[in-house]
């Protein structure tokens, strides 16, 4: 595990549209909080190229990208926990893959209903 040069402290507001998302950060350890799933998948189209579709392919690429990032995050000594209403959804650099809470699972299926 690599060792983080300097230590963090921040306290930020980021606004993707209409989505206000939370960022904290003190020592190595990052906070990102946003309001509710929705505001999640919103700002994570945003900042994500649109994919060609929704297949399984999709899916396991995604897994391995976000491998791929909880691995770098790791090197680098860091810890990022993303939170959804205050609940950690995923944290990157706590162990070798990221750890997903059953909070993320549950937020996905409750979006779905959400949807208009």
């Amino acid at each position: 595990m690599g060792t983080f040069p300097f230590d963090l402290s921040a306290q930020l507001v980021l606004t993707v549209q209409e989505d206000h998302v939370l960022v904290v950060a003190e020592e190595n350890y990052v906070i990102i909080n946003f309001q509710d799933h929705l505001a999640l998948e919103r700002v994570l189209e945003n900042l994500l190229p649109a994919s060609s579709g929704k297949s399984s392919g999709g899916l396991v690429q995604s897994l391995e990208k976000s491998k791929e990032l909880n691995q770098v995050i790791l090197n680098l000594g860091l810890v990022v926990d993303i939170r959804v209403n205050n609940k950690t959804y995923i944290q990157f650099g706590v162990s070798s893959s990221p750890k997903i809470s059953a909070n993320a699972v549950l937020g996905k299926v409750g979006s779905w209903f959400k949807k208009s």
